[in-house]
């Protein structure tokens, strides 16, 4: 019987085995084949992978919460209602205040990105500088490297044309060195994935780089820790029913939402598909981010 953190470390080579081929291929891919990568595969990859493997990894936060709240009488109709409220509110906003809103989103994700970056440490020992510069790296490099790819998709989450930024050289060039120092005051051989990532931020177009860190790094990390390491596997499932019911709850939903968009709204199917995967994925992050930070806290 092999002990936890064996698992842990078997699984999590898999992971970088499959992240490093991903990446590799899909270079290639691009270099031989642009063509492949065109507009519509981008959006429909977008969708298709964040229903399948991107969402279903928050399903994880009902465990986290019943570990930190149980002893509370009514503990999932409360957290249950506190978390949509928070995803609602902040909805509303993204209806009234978009562009602050992604902003505040690309915020929040940075943060939450760059956390689970460090989880090999406790909370209270992250340096905030840390939790910045690496989680800032899946946001900033494609800003960098494709501006105006990058300001499209953000005007298309917001339903406003963006102007377009342009990147000082020296402020590319300052922000490569602080990755680099980060890589390497934390333990470079950790950051391994990025040798393989950096290159995909700067050829890729974002939608695909994205698909490969979110759900290929960021998930299914998130997936190992959760299951080998913190055991959130709620009791009444075995791993293979639960993951399947997160899946399929998850496809189904997805289905619902971008099917009800299509019939109600007047946008077209590539900026429903946007829409719904970033905003929801706002929505969802600042309570999971909320709850992930409380949780960290406590341990």
């Amino acid at each position: 019987m092999q002990s936890d953190q064996s698992l842990v470390k078997k699984f999590e080579n898999i992971q970088l085995v499959l992240l490093i081929n991903l990446c590799i291929l899909s270079i290639i891919i691009f270099f031989l084949y642009p063509s492949v990568f065109n507009y519509y595969f981008q959006y429909y990859s977008l969708i298709i992978l964040i229903a399948i493997v991107g969402l279903p990894h928050g399903f994880f936060d009902y465990s986290i919460a019943k570990r930190l709240f149980s002893s509370t009488t009514n503990w999932l109709t409360l957290f249950t209602i506190g978390y949509i409220v928070v995803s609602l509110v902040y909805f509303m906003a993204w209806n009234y205040i978009p562009l602050i809103s992604l902003v505040l989103f690309l915020a929040l994700a940075i943060y939450h990105f760059g956390m689970e970056e460090l989880m090999h440490k406790k909370y209270s020992e992250m340096s905030i500088s840390d939790i910045l510069i690496l989680g800032s790296i899946p946001v900033i490099f494609p800003i960098i490297f494709h501006t105006n790819e990058v300001f499209i998709i953000f005007g298309q989450i917001i339903s406003k044309e963006l102007d377009i930024i342009e990147i000082n050289k020296s402020f590319s060039l300052i922000y490569f060195f602080l990755v680099i120092f980060k890589f390497y005051s934390n333990g470079i051989v950790r950051f391994l994935p990025y040798l393989f990532l950096i290159p995909s931020y700067i050829i890729l177009p974002p939608l695909i780089s994205f698909i490969l860190y979110f759900c290929f790094h960021h998930s299914l990390k998130h997936y190992i820790i959760s299951i080998y390491e913190e055991k959130l596997i709620p009791d009444i499932f075995t791993m293979k029913s639960f993951l399947i019911t997160i899946i399929i709850a998850s496809v189904i939903f997805t289905a619902f939402v971008v099917g009800m968009l299509v019939k109600f709204s007047s946008y077209t199917i590539d900026i429903i598909i946007v829409k719904y995967t970033f905003i929801l994925l706002a929505c969802l992050t600042l309570p999971h981010l909320m709850l992930n930070i409380f949780y960290e806290s406590k341990k």
